[in-house]
């Protein structure tokens, strides 16, 4: 199958450098391509695979993935259906200026050497945090040029400081079947509520070579793969019950309220019980409105 390559030139402003997209259907996308340009693309609803460099991925709601120049890829609906997703094209020198900005302590080459571009999944907060920023684009008149530019450089610099840092690269293309079946098994919920023993009970295998396989393929500890799903189930709690936070941290499987409100504000930024009023807030203006 030829593969297309999408010029800047033909699809991007150049006084802008940018250009940013509401897509409602892959029916709306190009087939197999690559690009001279960059691009993040985060899905807002529904599902997709990814097929990148080769490989096959699943992408799910919520899943943040920098595309670079290099990168062959095009989409493929799932068996449940369509799915919506924003991208954000930007020139090379916007990322050349970037990472000058982000300056050496910066972990560009983790992001631009692997053979997989660096993915994310977001909680649902900060997947519409990120969906705000970016509609804010949308805001600026289009005349105003330099405008769009500068909000578009901000956006790139705090989405980048903030999630590109912890991004996955995972080797799809070598990872076993079974860590394929573990990870699948773990996003159960009596799974990752179990932790590290129901890890070791459904793989079979040894605690240390379940750690080397996630270093490798992942990138990731187990225990970080576990407890991403922990606080992802936490944040659901605090937003949709009224169970009290000790009760959450319980309810997710951690047994210190110490270490579950320290894991909670790396994630968030702020503490379960902000997090909680911060909900509620948003809940009575949307009822006001």
């Amino acid at each position: 199958m030829e593969v297309k390559k999408l010029l800047a030139s033909e699809g991007i402003d150049p006084d802008i450098q940018a250009h940013y997209r509401f897509i409602t259907s892959i029916r709306n996308t190009a087939e197999i391509h690559t690009h001279d340009f960059f691009e993040l693309f985060l899905i807002l609803k529904g599902s997709v695979i990814h097929c990148i460099n080769g490989t096959r991925q699943r992408l799910e709601e919520n899943t943040l993935v920098f595309i670079r120049d290099r990168d062959v890829h095009y989409y493929e609906q799932t068996e449940e259906g369509d799915c919506q997703f924003i991208n954000l094209s930007f020139n090379k020198e916007v990322v050349a200026a970037l990472f000058d900005y982000l300056g050496e302590g910066f972990p560009k080459l983790q992001i631009l050497n692997p053979d997989m571009p660096p993915t994310v999944i977001l909680s649902k907060t900060e997947k519409e945090y990120v969906r705000y920023r970016l509609d804010r684009l949308n805001l600026i008149p289009h005349t105003d040029k330099a405008h769009v530019k500068a909000e578009v450089r901000a956006l790139l610099v705090e989405l980048f400081s903030r999630y590109m840092t912890v991004a996955e690269s995972p080797d799809w293309s070598e990872q076993p079947s079974w860590l394929q079946e573990l990870c699948t098994e773990m996003k159960k919920k009596e799974n990752f509520i179990e932790g590290i023993s129901a890890m070791l009970r459904v793989s079979g295998k040894s605690h240390a070579y379940v750690c080397r396989m996630f270093k490798k393929h992942l990138g990731i500890t187990p225990i970080q793969y576990i407890n991403r799903f922990r606080l992802s189930y936490a944040e659901n709690l605090l937003l949709n019950t009224d169970m009290e936070i000790v009760n959450i941290c319980f309810e997710v499987g951690l047994e210190n309220m110490s270490y579950f409100y320290d894991l909670f504000k790396r994630q968030f930024n702020m503490t379960p019980h902000t997090y909680r009023v911060n909900g509620e807030r948003k809940t009575s203006i949307k009822k006001i409105y």
